[in-house]
């Protein structure tokens, strides 16, 4: 199988404007070297695959990469699909996979560390005398990215994605239950860091 044309990520077009055939069909056509449909496939997903990654990694420049790598490697490995799960289960685990080592590496090389710094110092200074829903809004997003990868991850797909405890099980490969307590402690621990934002901010109003 060739590699397929730069993938450009992320593209503006919906993935509505993409052909009616569904995800099945295509998938037998890219096996087949069809990178007409293989485009199709990533346009028709690109945009969940990125939100994804970029909820894991919180850096655009890399997310933009890390999704190219989970699309090529999704190419290179139509051969292995078999259709146990679907398609789109399957490119998510992969990206996930990406993701994750490209966390892995940040953390060994030191630059996790470093960027949650300078996050919290921008986060500090950016604390102004009135606060606003949308400034709220921002603040979750925020605590969210600090949480822990485990816990982060679960949010992002149960609450963002909007994903059933099935689909996250084969996309994270662990039980349910084991979801469900990651789910209960990531909601607990995002809420406390968020209560505690709220009343420093009260204090210093």
């Amino acid at each position: 199988m060739q590699q397929p044309h730069s993938i450009g990520m992320p593209i503006s077009q919906s993935a509505g404007s993409a052909s009616e055939l569904d995800d099945a069909a295509l998938v037998v056509s890219s096996q087949a070297g069809d990178q007409d449909a293989f485009a199709l496939l990533v346009q028709r997903h690109q945009r969940r695959v990125f939100n994804l990654v970029f909820r894991m990694l919180q850096q655009y420049e890399e997310a933009n990469e890390v999704t190219q790598e989970a699309f090529l490697a999704a190419w290179q490995g139509l051969g292995s699909f078999r259709g146990d799960a679907r398609f789109s289960t399957w490119l998510y685990r992969i990206a996930y996979n990406c993701a994750l080592r490209q966390l892995e590496q940040r953390k060994r090389d030191g630059a996790l560390q470093t960027a949650m710094q300078a996050e919290q110092l921008h986060h500090e200074e950016s604390v102004s005398a009135t606060i606003r829903e949308h400034e709220r809004a921002a603040a979750v997003r925020e605590h969210l990215s600090t949480l822990p990868a485990k816990y982060r991850i679960v949010l992002v797909l149960r609450h963002l994605q909007e994903m059933t405890y099935e689909e996250m099980a084969e996309i994270l490969t662990m039980p349910v239950g084991t979801i469900k307590t990651h789910l209960f402690r990531a909601r607990n621990l995002l809420k406390e860091r968020i209560e505690s934002f709220e009343q420093e901010w009260r204090t210093r109003g």
